[in-house]
């Protein structure tokens, strides 16, 4: 979808980016788009994106429909699959599963990309009232707990080349100057995850623990989101254990899969909890079935 580099109008522009502009597009909308549509949002002349279109489709990355609407297309998908993170979903699954099995609510895997984070993976929450988003969906690192947990990992100098010192903010909650920021990272690390309170919506509160590669730093983020009058402080701690173990748990079964060490958490690590999460799930259970592809923008959890 549209990252702040793209899109923008008065930049110059090339034929390769306006065509990532045009399938950035597609995929930022949740129905297929008209030429018309296409070219006003880019503000570019029909004739232009027409070719821009046809030469997508052409290859696969857009699909043309029956009505004249364009939408993304398998290629495009094909090529998403061989992006590295997408390891971390099919091994962070069943994990996933068992995690919304132990605590009751749903959960997210997510990648940082820039000062943005990504969602690549999500297990429903099984209660009435819960959390929505979806994979795919982008948000600013800094107003969501995946976000802190991953940014926990990076040294400040990194963090003041990432962001200005004025951040953008998503509601009355969110972090807004970057000192503000570089505050809460060190909590993070100190306690060894994440907390958000209505920093990504007022009504939704997150806790999220890294995923850490051998170098120290995220290389993913899980995150459970639920209402925020549902996280009293025992329901933090307890989220937080189990979060702990989770993402411990897939950092060694990576780490396996890889054949390279997982680093320990520069974090004071939090107490385990009495789950099965820190094991594999049994051959057979329910978090154990074959990985699904996980490109479908599934409702819930953030």
């Amino acid at each position: 979808m549209p990252t702040h580099n793209s899109v923008l109008p008065n930049r110059r522009r090339s034929s390769i980016l306006s065509g990532l502009d045009a399938l950035e597009c597609l995929a930022a909308s949740d129905r297929p788009l008209s030429l018309g549509e296409v070219a006003a949002r880019l503000q570019m002349a029909k004739s232009s994106v027409h070719e821009l279109l046809g030469a997508l489709t052409m290859r696969g990355y857009v699909e043309r429909r029956g009505d004249m609407t364009y939408a993304v297309g398998t290629k495009a998908w094909e090529v998403g699959c061989r992006a590295g993170f997408v390891e971390i979903g099919r091994v962070a699954e069943p994990y996933l599963a068992e995690l919304v099995r132990d605590v009751q609510e749903g959960a997210s895997l997510a990648v940082l990309d820039g000062a943005h984070t990504v969602c690549i993976q999500i297990a429903e929450s099984p209660q009435v009232v819960r959390v929505h988003s979806g994979v795919g969906e982008r948000n600013p690192a800094h107003c969501v707990s995946t976000g802190l947990a991953m940014l926990a990992t990076r040294s400040d100098d990194e963090i003041k080349q990432l962001f200005p010192a004025a951040l953008p903010t998503l509601t009355s909650k969110s972090l807004a100057i970057r000192a503000e920021l570089l505050r809460e990272l060190q909590r993070v690390r100190e306690r060894g995850y994440a907390v958000s309170k209505g920093a990504w919506h007022l009504d939704v509160a997150g806790v999220a623990a890294a995923i850490i590669g051998a170098d120290g730093r995220a290389v993913a983020a899980v995150s459970v989101a639920l209402p925020r009058p549902r996280l009293t402080s025992a329901r933090q701690a307890q989220l937080a254990r189990a979060l702990v173990d989770v993402t411990q748990a897939i950092a060694r079964q990576l780490e396996r899969a890889s054949g390279t060490p997982a680093a320990a958490a520069s974090a004071p690590q939090m107490p385990r909890a009495p789950s099965a999460i820190s094991r594999p799930p049994a051959a057979g259970s329910p978090a154990a079935r074959p990985h699904r592809a996980a490109a479908a923008p599934t409702p819930l959890s953030g």
